[in-house]
């Protein structure tokens, strides 16, 4: 597992986004795997594990599609290609069915991760590290794909006291210190809030 230290070389609470931009879809929205507080002239360490988690969400009740109170098994994965298939699945005594995640061998991509929907209706496709979403979710109705490339680079940007890990970030509050930085990293964040922040990587 590797790690990403952030110093903070100002006189006050800086909070820090740590996230990865969609590359495939990059209309797709970008959001906050982790946020890390670094308190005045100290540092922060966080934790970057190597793998991965693929699941699914999805609801049964047909007149409220977002309410998903249910949930795929979630398979980790720590190869930039891979496939998964979320298909149907009956119970022994055919009184339940629902979703199921399958990791599939065949039909690959290199260097994409892809999620088939082999399900009945649309579900929710995550893409998580160390438990969090790394991308946003996305819908996939039924036989549509998610697509990513999680080769991408992590970045880091400044943001405000109440945006918190998987949150939406607005590129026009990220845009002035967005800066990639490599696993095993370190970024010091100079600055103030009334003159600006910037990271150096």
């Amino acid at each position: 597992m590797s790690q990403i230290t952030l110093l903070n070389q100002t006189d006050e609470v800086v909070r820090v986004a740590i996230f990865k931009k969609p590359v495939i879809q990059p209309s797709l929205a970008t959001i906050a795997w982790q946020i890390a507080d670094t308190p005045p002239g100290g540092q922060a360490v966080v934790n970057v594990p190597s793998n991965f988690e693929a699941y699914a969400r999805y609801s049964l009740d047909p007149n409220n599609p977002e309410a998903t109170e249910f949930t795929t098994n979630k398979i980790p994965f720590n190869e930039t290609t891979a496939k998964f298939d979320v298909n149907s699945v009956v119970s022994q005594d055919r009184q339940a069915s629902g979703a199921h995640l399958e990791q599939s061998f065949t039909d690959l991509v290199m260097n994409e991760v892809r999620m088939v929907n082999n399900f009945g209706i649309g579900v929710w496709g995550h893409i998580t590290k160390d438990g969090d979403d790394i991308y946003a979710p996305q819908v996939i109705w039924p036989g549509a794909v998610l697509m990513e490339d999680i080769r991408s680079s992590l970045y880091l940007a400044v943001v405000g006291q109440f945006t918190y890990k998987g949150d939406r970030l607005v590129q026009e509050e990220i845009s002035l210190t967005e800066t990639e930085i490599l696993e095993g990293g370190t970024a010091t964040v100079t600055g103030s809030m009334w003159k600006g922040y910037s990271i150096a990587a």
